[in-house]
């Protein structure tokens, strides 16, 4: 059951506050440097795309991502940055109706595929992106940590 009245569309300017709030509520990280940053570069792009899901005025979930080549021997692909919703309208269907609106907008911009990273102990957020098709990649994310002293 999708919630009644949502609607899905993108950000407008003046709703990010909204975003970089409910974000942090999701996450659990305060990023407003990374959302301001992010919504400065998308005035100027076309493939960069700050989705929400909004009940009347209020924000209630958001989506994050961009059509864009990384340095690893790869064509452009769409790449799912951030995607959330505020835990009171979790299992209403409002993060499919994100996760449509991002497939929808990189298959507009030419995107062959979509890719995201998530953390390997997700099982949720990895059991809702399988469920869209998704599967591992051919990439594989090294860390080197970084001891200061």
């Amino acid at each position: 059951m999708t919630a009644a009245g949502l609607t899905i569309r993108e950000a407008r300017p003046d709703e990010l506050p909204s975003v970089i709030e409910l974000d942090a509520k999701v996450t659990g990280v305060k990023r407003p440097d990374f959302w301001l940053d992010l919504s400065h570069q998308r005035t100027g792009s076309k493939t960069l795309a700050i989705v929400v899901a909004a009940m009347g005025d209020e924000i209630i979930g958001y989506a994050l991502g961009d059509l864009r080549a990384w340095p690893v021997r790869a064509p452009a692909c769409g790449w799912i940055y951030a995607i959330g919703v505020a835990a009171e309208y979790r299992q209403q269907k409002v993060a499919s109706a994100l996760m449509e609106a991002m497939i929808d907008h990189f298959a507009k911009n030419g995107a062959a595929s979509i890719r995201t990273m998530i953390e390997v102990d997700d099982h949720l957020l990895m059991s809702f992106l399988r469920s869209f098709g998704m599967t591992a990649g051919p990439f594989v994310e090294l860390e080197l940590k970084l001891e200061r002293p």
